[in-house]
């Protein structure tokens, strides 16, 4: 992910070389300039993922700059955010209800603000190479397999379905790759024990001769055989039935391995990772997992955490998600910020892959170039979404139209209860103010 560059707009030059330096610091691009002419001469040369202005410039005023970002840009607007004082509050909100994006109140903590800034926009990451994301756990990890590839472990990667086990597994298998005096195309051969029948697994593993049993009609070559020399990826690992578990754990100690139906043994030498979303450790306490062949697999022993548990990757993957999107349609969509603050608050109890999956379905209904989650509903994991559902069910009304009028009441109930503030409304609420009044004009609630 390249480093975003943010267009900061300030005539106050302490201010302003206050915000670029900290803003520089967080690993953000900047672009300062001090008046609206300066600004309108930048924003014609780049489309910048985020404006950051002050509301009264020597020449003009943050309404002026707005109409100019409206005219070149439309709907396709970048997020224009205004830094005022306590004169211009009211200013500020006609804008937001114009299609600024938010506004910041002076004085503001810089700390605060870098925070709503990440929200906004991922920052760019030190290491261009960063591949599973940015947060300490994750860089933990890739400076992890860069010390194990050069170590002749077996790896068990443990975590919940959607962290993206077998991701790191193609990336142990790239750095062993990498190795000096090792093959850059190194093999790696990679096997399901979940998705294949107890009966067959055996064959899959270990190979079988023609005539070994019932419709086995030919020789067959299983997974140990095909990864020799390189990387045997055993994916699902704590499904493997007890039986083949004993012979899979022979094999390991001896490096031989016996088609069935043979008598001769195959010496094999493989780089073995395993992976698993079951806690092996448990289920070797009661029985159903065999502790030596734990203790086997588990040399290097790797723990990928769920997904909220890392929420500072949520903003990078969802921004990198869309780059990959857009490069296969060759499209220009860009992530509204909403998605991620919103996104933050969820579950995802599918992790990884249920974001992506909630993010490629936001991206292709999309009808301008923004990529909202509101575009096509939420994704199943919310935790009101059943409950919705239930009620829903039970009326003699469509779900849109339920969700619609329980969305109003909730809203009036809020404003009420926070007697018409927008700002402790919005926060409440865990959106921003601008969505806050969308949704308030939507619904046609007084303010």
């Amino acid at each position: 992910m390249t480093t975003p560059t943010v267009l900061v707009v300030e005539d106050d030059p302490i201010m302003g070389e206050s915000l670029q330096l900290r803003l520089r610091l967080e690993n953000y691009n900047v672009d300062l300039v001090s008046d609206l002419c300066a600004a309108r001469k930048a924003l014609q040369t780049r489309l910048y993922p985020l404006v950051l202005s002050d509301i009264r410039l020597p020449d003009g005023d943050g309404g002026s700059l707005l109409a100019t970002m409206l005219e070149r840009y439309g709907g396709c607007c970048p997020p224009l955010v205004f830094m005022t004082g306590y004169g211009s509050v009211e200013q500020a909100v006609r804008l937001v209800r114009q299609g600024a994006w938010d506004y910041i109140q002076k004085p503001f903590d810089l700390d605060a603000l870098i925070q709503r800034i990440g929200e906004w926009m991922p920052p760019g990451t030190h290491d261009d190479d960063a591949w599973f994301g940015i947060s300490p756990a994750s860089q933990a990890l890739e400076q992890l397999i860069d010390r194990i590839a050069s170590l002749d472990l077996p790896v068990l990667i443990q975590g919940e379905s959607g962290t993206g086990k077998e991701l790191v597994a193609q990336h142990i298998r790239a750095r062993i790759a990498a190795q000096p005096g090792a093959r850059h195309d190194l093999p790696m051969v990679a096997i399901n024990c979940a998705a294949i029948h107890e009966g067959l697994l055996e064959s899959e593993l270990f190979g079988h001769e023609a005539g070994a049993f019932t419709g086995a009609n030919k020789r067959h070559h299983g997974v140990f055989e095909r990864a020799n020399g390189g990387v045997l990826f055993l994916d699902e690992i704590g499904d493997m039935a007890m039986p083949v578990q004993a012979k899979l754990l022979r094999v390991l100690q001896d490096g031989q391995v016996c088609r069935l139906g043979s008598e001769k043994d195959l010496h094999v030498s493989v780089r073995l990772i395993c992976a698993t979303h079951k806690r092996l450790d448990k289920m070797a306490e009661t029985g159903a997992f065999r502790r030596d062949l734990l203790f086997r697999i588990s040399g290097v022993p790797i723990h990928l955490p769920p997904l909220r548990e890392r929420a500072d990757d949520i903003a990078w993957l969802a921004h990198r998600r869309v780059q990959t999107l857009n490069a296969k349609t060759g499209q220009s969509k860009r992530l509204d910020p909403r998605f991620v603050s919103w996104a933050k608050l969820q579950p995802w109890e599918g992790n990884v892959r249920e974001l992506f999956s909630a993010l490629d379905r936001a991206y292709h209904f999309a009808s301008d170039c923004w990529v909202r989650w509101e575009r096509f509903g939420m994704p199943c994991s919310n935790p009101g979404s059943s409950t919705f559902a239930a009620r829903a069910h039970n009326v003699a009304t469509p779900l849109g139209d339920y969700l619609a009028r329980a969305e109003r009441e909730y809203l009036t109930q809020v404003m009420s209860e926070r007697e018409g503030k927008m700002a402790e409304t919005a926060e409440v609420l865990g959106i921003s103010r601008k969505t806050l009044w969308e949704k308030l004009r939507r619904h046609k609630i007084a303010t």
